[in-house]
Order: structure tokens, then C-alpha cells, then sequence
């Protein structure tokens, strides 16, 4: 059974400790001249987001208690939603890959142009090519999960209310994960850790 414990980020099938995507894509990923007051500042505005996005979708969310900070995010992700008829079907859903072992919590899945789609919400203005990979590993988690999904999407939403939906379907995006992480794999075997 798989186990999430969300102040580690850290995925368990039984008591094993598996990778989780985005420890993953670490190596992709470089913060390191962003100072940290920053980092954690957008940590926890992206979390509130995900929440916000989470609670509305689930018909549960209390308009009375965001922020104004927050309010131009969930304006995005209604126009989103309703210029594109989109209509969540799994929400911030946890798989595991049985046979590769990793996990991964995905946004959403949906239909977007008649095609069952991941989508990954963003708050930010740019979606960088590592969105790609990210988006293929969770496909692959649906896949494998029987979850049929042909589509990948990162969505962008930004603090004017507006939103960029981006489509990712370039080929190599999952043979990009699968060596990140069979060298992750490499690494935990070995005991080898990357200097921080």
C-alpha cells in the first residue's frame, strides 16, 4: 500500500521509501541563486494555490477565507476551466509505478479536447521544458494504474488572473525520466549522495 508523508515528501510501499517525481527531476532543476526567503515564499504561495485549486474543484472551497493574493489564481483556473470545458476527474490523485518503483501525486486529469489529458498547474509565468518530463512520468502512472491518458498539459496560472495552458508531447520527455531515474536508483544503491 502506498503511504505519502507530506512534511518529508516522502513516498512508502510498505515500509520501503520510494522516489517520488519530483526528487526525481531534481537533477533539472537548479534554485541554487534564488535565495531561500524567496524559495519558501513561492513554496507556500504554490501550495496554497494547489490547495485553493483542490477545494474548488472538490465543490468544498470557502470563498470568505482566501486571500487577495489568492483570488487572481482561482479567477485563472475558473476561466481555465470554463474556456475549455475542462472537468477534473482525478484530483491531486497518488499512484505508484509497480514495476520501475517511483510515485507521484498528479494534479488532474480531464478532458481537454475530447481527450483525457494530465495537467499539471503552475503558478508561474513560464513553463520550462522539465514540465514535460515531469508530465510523462505521471502519464505513465495513470497508464500503468489503468488510467488511459493521451495528453499532457502544464497550465500556467498567473497573479492577473490569467492563465497559459501549454501542451508537452515531445517524444523524449519520458526516456529523459526513466535515465534520471535509473541514475537516482544507481545512486541509492550505492549509497552515493549529492553534495548540497
Amino acid at each position: 500500500m502506498l503511504t505519502f508523508d507530506p512534511v518529508g515528501h516522502v513516498y512508502k510501499i510498505g515500509t520501503r521509501v520510494v522516489p517520488s517525481v519530483t526528487q526525481t527531476l531534481a537533477p533539472l532543476v537548479d534554485y541554487s541563486g534564488v535565495p531561500e526567503a524567496i524559495l519558501e515564499r513561492a513554496r507556500q504561495l504554490g501550495q496554497a494555490v494547489h490547495k485553493m485549486t483542490e477545494l474548488y474543484d472538490r465543490d468544498d472551497l470557502d470563498m470568505d477565507t482566501l486571500s487577495d493574493e489568492l483570488l487572481p489564481y482561482l479567477t485563472g483556473w475558473i476561466k481555465f476551466r470554463s474556456e475549455t470545458g475542462f472537468e477534473p476527474e482525478l484530483i491531486e490523485k497518488q499512484f505508484h509505478h509497480p514495476s520501475l518503483g517511483y510515485a507521484g501525486t498528479l494534479d488532474r486529469t480531464g478532458l481537454i479536447n475530447r481527450r483525457r489529458a494530465v495537467v499539471d498547474i503552475k503558478k508561474m509565468l513560464r513553463l520550462e521544458p522539465v514540465v514535460g518530463v515531469q508530465l510523462a512520468a505521471y502519464k505513465e502512472l495513470c497508464i500503468k494504474n489503468g488510467v488511459d491518458v493521451q495528453d499532457r498539459y502544464g497550465l500556467g496560472l498567473r497573479a492577473d488572473g490569467t492563465y497559459r495552458l501549454v501542451p508537452f508531447n515531445d517524444k523524449h520527455d519520458w526516456p529523459v525520466f526513466l535515465s534520471l531515474l535509473t541514475l537516482r536508483n544507481f545512486k541509492d544503491k550505492h549509497g552515493i549522495h549529492s553534495e548540497s
